[in-house]
């Protein structure tokens, strides 16, 4: 499984993986997905709102949530039939 500590190794890599899920504030959340995922953005907020419903204000909860988001974004990727670095061009 690729770990978001995988992902952050080389600095562009972290500029963009961690810019999919930022927080604003102590519980605002912002999806910023990758231009070739854009159209799938309610799916991704979904998911979250699902499984963090009424738990976003734990300070440990956002790096899962992060990662969640990573390993949506893998995963959606290998459903369309486009590597994760391409869905950003």
């Amino acid at each position: 499984m690729t770990t978001l500590k995988d992902m952050t190794r080389s600095r562009e890599a972290r500029d963009y993986f961690l810019d999919i899920l930022s927080e604003v504030g102590g519980d605002t959340w912002v999806v910023s997905l990758p231009p070739r995922l854009k159209a799938y953005e309610g799916e991704l907020q979904a998911l979250l709102g699902k499984v963090f419903a009424g738990r976003r204000r734990r300070p440990e909860n956002f790096p899962l949530a992060q990662q969640l988001s990573l390993n949506w974004c893998i995963s959606k990727c290998r459903q369309e039939g486009i590597s994760i670095e391409d869905s950003w061009s």
